[in-house]
Formats: C-alpha cells, sequence, structure tokens
C-alpha cells in the first residue's frame, strides 16, 4: 500500500519524493497493481437473524419498527424479511388507543395482526401467545400495550 511502512515511499522527505516523480501532497492508502491504482472499500451489511428495533421519528404512523432477516446457513439465498410494526398512539387513523402491533410477511401485502401470526403458527390460547411475547405476567405496562392487539384479533380464535 502507498505510503505504509513496506512502501519503498515510506519516510521519504518532500525533496526525495519530487525527485523520484511522486507527488509530495499524495496521502497514499491505495494499492499501485499492474500499473493501476486499486482501492480497498469496506462493505457493511445487517446480519441475518438478529431483530433489528428501530424507533421511529414522530410524526409517523409507527412509534416502532422491529425488522428480522431470516435465512438459513446451510442455503445460499437471499434472506426474507419480516417488519414488526407498533402504531403510534397519535395515529389518528387508529383511534386514540390504537397501539396495534402488526407483522408484514414476506409475500403478503396486507399488514397481519401479531396475533393473529401467532394463531396460524399454531398458538391459538392468549395465554400461550402472550407468554412468548411477554414473560412476566406482573408487567402491566406490557400488558397494556399488547391489549389493543389482543382485542383486535379476538374475532379470530383458531388457525384456520
Amino acid at each position: 500500500m502507498l505510503r505504509s511502512s513496506y512502501c519503498t515511499l515510506y519516510g521519504k522527505d518532500e525533496n526525495d519524493l519530487t525527485k523520484l516523480g511522486e507527488c509530495p501532497y499524495d496521502q497514499g492508502g491505495y494499492f499501485i497493481i499492474n500499473g493501476s491504482e486499486k482501492v480497498l472499500i469496506a462493505q457493511e451489511k445487517m446480519s441475518t437473524n438478529h431483530v433489528y428495533v428501530f424507533k421511529q421519528r414522530q410524526p409517523n404512523k409507527y412509534s416502532f419498527v422491529a425488522e428480522v432477516r431470516s435465512m438459513a446457513e446451510s442455503q445460499n439465498r437471499p434472506p426474507s424479511t419480516m417488519f414488526v410494526r407498533m402504531l403510534s398512539r397519535t395515529s389518528s387513523k387508529w383511534g386514540p388507543s390504537g397501539q396495534f402491533i402488526r407483522a408484514t410477511l414476506p409475500y403478503i401485502r396486507t399488514e397481519i395482526p401479531i396475533f393473529i401470526v401467532f394463531r396460524a403458527l399454531g398458538f391459538v390460547a392468549d395465554k400461550d401467545i402472550l407468554q412468548h411475547i411477554c414473560y412476566d405476567f406482573l408487567d402491566t405496562q406490557m400488558m397494556e400495550l399488547l391489549r389493543p392487539s389482543l382485542e383486535e384479533a379476538s374475532v379470530i380464535q383458531n388457525q384456520q
């Protein structure tokens, strides 16, 4: 890498660099391969099989958005992305009590209430679903946050 400790230009002063035909103001940090300058560019991506929760700036329809990119380690295909969103209390579309929690699943365009997603996965009883979401039933604040979603999904009580 140009100007690294392994470079022949390392430690040369401005006069020596000028005599060698190099610009003394060149900061280096790149490679020369077959006469061409090459630069390493770092790439970042979100890891798969982790939950990322983002607080949304208000005013927004949602107060929180959770994103999960899931992928089997043995498969070489793009990850499936699922979103779980909590509506804002200020969202006039859903009313003043409206902190509903909805999920957006891959290949399904509409948002689905989170309790209905759990029922489709085989957790029919409300208590079973609540145990998977909230481990402490004495946490009244968490239970109050889940109440609108529970009431919204009460029309569907089985897996069909």
